[in-house]
């Protein structure tokens, strides 16, 4: 993929963004952490709406580079300068994304302390079982047409995650298998925006 390309594709994605109508006070990062199929957008979208942030999605530039012929080995060399480039003018970020690998916490965490942006952690843990059977209760996606092939993807990279042991301090856990306007709304209660 070269630069010609990854332009190309970054203009899509920032085509697809929805930006709340005026930027915030005080900038905030959303960020949450969580396998494949865990839920984080199940709860990165309610949220991003409520606290008037960008929901930047992984999965929505994984389609944009599915549908425009790329793999998926440049996405966050796409995705992340976008990130940078929407806080350097003014948003606030959801990440839609598992924001849990190295990679990502190093880069939410040197700018944040560059910007002085708040920084919410949130686990998003489902457990196993309602997972799997989501994925083999789901019908096929652009995503993947093979459940077996998502469960395989989650122990990859639980196996991944677990080898990289970074330690997190979260501000609240999700589970995406128990009343989620409950959860959300529970969320708000015990935080300070």
């Amino acid at each position: 993929m070269d630069n010609k390309d990854k332009e190309f594709v970054a203009r899509k994605f920032l085509d697809s963004l929805i930006y709340p109508k005026e930027k915030p006070s005080k900038q905030i990062f959303f960020c949450p952490v969580g396998l494949v199929g865990a839920g984080k957008t199940t709860f990165t979208k309610p949220i991003s709406e409520k606290l008037n942030l960008v929901r930047v999605s992984s999965d929505e530039m994984r389609k944009i580079l599915k549908e425009s012929g790329f793999g998926y080995s440049n996405l966050k060399e796409i995705i992340l300068p976008i990130a940078t480039d929407l806080i350097n003018s003014g948003w606030s970020i959801a990440f839609d994304m598992d924001c849990g690998n190295i990679e990502t916490k190093a880069f939410i965490d040197k700018i944040s302390l560059e910007k002085n942006i708040r920084v919410i952690w949130v686990h998003v843990k489902s457990p196993e079982e309602y997972i799997f059977d989501k994925f083999k209760k789901h019908p096929p996606t652009w995503l993947s047409d093979n459940p077996q092939k998502m469960i395989d993807n989650y122990f990859a990279q639980k196996e991944k995650r677990e080898k990289e042991g970074t330690k997190f301090n979260f501000d609240f856990t999700f589970d995406a298998s128990q009343n989620v306007t409950e959860q959300v709304n529970l969320f708000f209660k015990s935080n300070t925006f």
